[in-house]
């Protein structure tokens, strides 16, 4: 008698794939929620290590940073490498010297310039891309024309506009600029007007005023993308005029700082319908990452209170709120 030989039927075989399909399937959300959470867990302790910077540097300066020296300067982010463990490249930087009329063309942050005395390595700073100030759920961007690396921490530059306007919002109130831990001096020469902020101007108190927010790499295409250029004046902040991830565009500066194209957020140029702002932003789903002037970090939903936001901005505002809850 012939031996049945043993095996699976096509059928089994099918039903066998079918099975595993519908188990991948099943657990697959369950995998990528895991991985946005330990990305998110890390783009929070990115936010903390910022805080902790800009808390020693105010130790040590007596003062935050300024914001940003016009568009093409410097901004905060040059002041406080040295506090991220970026020391090598913080002396490498060169600012503007003051005892120029106005700011030196060859001092931007883009530029490569041997023959200044000393010799300008701007570019190669602003080229490096800094683990602590890039957060994993975003896909990390360099602009194509200079090869300047893109990031996602932009700090509070406060509730209106960059150049501090007086705004009037959908509902036709006027919301006016009530102070912000960081400015940018746009136009003025030296010497340079005050714009960095001491912990005891921020009278509203440091645990209920925004420090830091997140930011969007932009992805660059045949029109390149501001938003995470925080190298340059107006890609380093974020205002709180309109709500987190918002689909309200952003006004930016220049005419090569908008790609309105998705995954991008929507954006217009600045002087078509609105003042140069930005609002703050992530690729995490449902809302941001905050710092707190204090240190402290938290999860803000897309969908907070709009008088909320704007008040945890102002640091002169006198509003009362109960703060963030996780």
């Amino acid at each position: 008698m012939k031996k049945k030989k043993s095996g699976f039927t096509l059928v089994e075989l099918l039903v066998v794939i079918a099975i595993i399909g519908i188990l991948v399937a099943l657990l697959l959300p369950a995998v990528q929620a895991a991985r946005e959470s330990a990305r998110r867990t890390q783009c929070v302790n990115n936010l903390k290590q910022l805080g902790v910077a800009m808390q020693n540097y105010h130790d040590t300066n007596k003062q935050l940073p300024g914001g940003s020296f016009s568009c093409c300067w410097g901004t905060w982010q040059m002041f406080i490498l040295p506090y991220i463990e970026e020391a090598q490249l913080g002396d490498i930087y060169e600012f503007s010297p003051q005892s120029f009329p106005k700011y030196h063309p060859g001092y931007h942050y883009d530029i490569e310039n041997p023959n200044l005395s000393p010799p300008v390595r701007n570019l190669e700073v602003t080229q490096t891309r800094i683990p602590s100030l890039t957060c994993p759920s975003d896909e990390p961007q360099i602009r194509t024309t200079n090869g300047v690396a893109l990031h996602n921490y932009v700090t509070n530059y406060g509730n209106t506009d960059y150049r501090r306007s007086t705004l009037t919002d959908a509902g036709g109130t006027k919301v006016k600029h009530l102070g912000a831990p960081f400015n940018l001096n746009d136009f003025d020469p030296p010497p340079y007007p005050h714009i960095e902020v001491n912990f005891r101007e921020i009278t509203d108190g440091l645990s209920k005023t925004l420090l830091a927010s997140e930011t969007v790499q932009g992805i660059q295409g045949q029109d390149q993308d501001a938003r995470g250029l925080t190298w340059w004046g107006f890609g380093a902040g974020f205002q709180t005029f309109d709500p987190p991830n918002t689909s309200i565009p952003d006004y930016m500066q220049g005419d090569d700082s908008c790609n309105p194209e998705e995954p991008n957020p929507p954006c217009e140029r600045e002087g078509l319908t609105g003042v140069a702002r930005t609002a703050a932003r992530s690729r995490h789903p449902g809302g941001i990452n905050v710092a707190m002037c204090d240190g402290s970090v938290h999860f803000v939903t897309d969908n907070i209170d709009l008088a909320t936001w704007r008040a945890a901005s102002t640091t002169q505002g006198e509003e009362v709120y109960d703060g963030f809850t996780q």
